[in-house]
């Protein structure tokens, strides 16, 4: 749990998580657009040497760093339903969730 809560404790990792939550495998290969990530974040040097490596560290996310191309990762479906909760009652939490 301590893993997931941590995920979850900077919003540029939150923004990553929710965007995937929305990807769908089937009809658009589950790929987050390397361009999607940084217009959501806007902090590039945070994102690609502390999130993404975090994330991907942890299995959560795919990160090709050629291509800056993001998929979820072999353990996001461990994280999802805490995803899910907390995107489902966005308007109950803080502005800056996401």
């Amino acid at each position: 749990m301590d893993q997931y809560i941590t995920a979850l404790s900077d919003v540029q990792r939150r923004r990553i998580l929710v965007e995937l939550l929305d990807r769908d495998l089937q009809t658009d290969g589950g790929t987050l657009p390397p361009e999607t990530v940084v217009e959501k974040t806007h902090e590039e040097a945070e994102l690609y040497h502390n999130h993404l490596p975090w994330l991907a560290d942890a299995d959560f996310v795919r990160w090709n760093r050629n291509t800056n191309e993001v998929v979820k990762g072999p353990r996001f479906e461990e994280i999802e339903p805490l995803i899910e909760l907390l995107d489902d009652n966005a308007t109950q939490l803080p502005g800056n969730w996401v």
